[in-house]
């Protein structure tokens, strides 16, 4: 780099604006061990600003939440592109590189096929058979085949016998993930994904989940990391509902704090359903 008397030289120090975090974070964040992974997902060919948004995700998290300086792995997860590593040169000496894994030529019969029949010969599973298994929503087409793909694959991971907690954590993180990002909030199918899902392994909500509610979660974690939920709750006389709804759909509340705090509050069951996305059935197994 040279500088001289012709050199054109603008400064841009208070031009620089805060990153809004709301807006800079990738679908999915889990902690394995002492690796941060990161997972975008991409039903559009990665382009220039996409690479550029990629690295802000991870500079933007490595500086606010990764003090112990975890290594970070960033991959993108995309149905129109086939896998290959993609690449954004910032200058002669830092290129910054990440994979993409192709989902276009995969099969989710053939994956639920090969699940089934594990399960029934009771073989072990590899930690990749289930990332695939979680993706499988997203490798059909249509609202209804995507509901049919979100139930038959929510069905068949209850039945797995996980070799660790951490791939356990990271399949159903995923899987809950991938709801949130297809159901809108007041959506029954998200609740009862959620449900269908958060019932089994309460494990899921020590998880790194991030979601899309406009920056409102990210002070929702700052507050259990505090111990606020209770206040968060309790501080307020009206609107209790509404509030345990919000944690229990993103995640922070597990499925049998959610009813306890509902019965806590002298709830019908009919109510504990409408929140939960439960049957009454399955609330009542949850309490005995």
């Amino acid at each position: 780099m040279k500088i001289d008397e012709n050199s054109e030289i603008e400064i841009l120090t208070e031009e620089q604006i805060a990153i809004e975090p709301s807006l800079h974070r990738p679908d999915f964040i889990a902690r394995i061990n002492d690796i941060i992974l990161m997972l975008e997902f991409q039903s559009t060919p990665v382009r220039t600003k996409d690479k550029k948004r990629f690295k802000a995700y991870i500079s933007n998290f490595d500086v606010k939440r990764n003090p112990e300086n975890r290594k970070i792995i960033f991959a993108v997860i995309s149905t129109a592109e086939h896998s290959k590593f993609a690449k954004y040169k910032i200058n002669d000496w830092d290129t910054f590189i990440f994979p993409i894994i192709s989902l276009l030529n995969i099969d989710e019969r053939e994956i639920i096929s090969n699940i089934k029949q594990k399960i029934i010969k009771q073989e072990k599973f590899t930690d990749s058979e289930l990332i695939e298994l979680a993706l499988t929503p997203i490798m059909v087409q249509g609202r209804e085949n995507i509901i049919h793909q979100f139930e038959e694959t929510a069905a068949l991971m209850n039945q797995i016998d996980y070799n660790t907690r951490t791939i356990k954590e990271s399949v159903y993180g995923i899987a809950l993930m991938l709801g949130n990002m297809y159901f809108t909030k007041g959506d029954p199918m998200r609740k009862k994904i959620q449900g269908d899902l958060m019932m089994k392994v309460d494990c899921v909500t020590e998880a790194i989940q991030e979601n899309y509610n406009a920056g409102k979660t990210e002070g929702k974690i700052e507050g259990i990391k505090e111990g606020k939920i209770e206040g968060k709750i309790e501080g307020k006389t009206e609107g209790k509902l509404e509030i345990i709804e919000d944690l229990f759909n993103d995640g922070e509340l597990t499925v049998e704090n959610t009813i306890n705090r509902l019965i806590s509050m002298d709830c019908d069951l009919k109510t504990i359903s409408e929140i939960t996305g439960l049957s009454e059935n399955e609330i009542k197994k949850v309490i005995s």
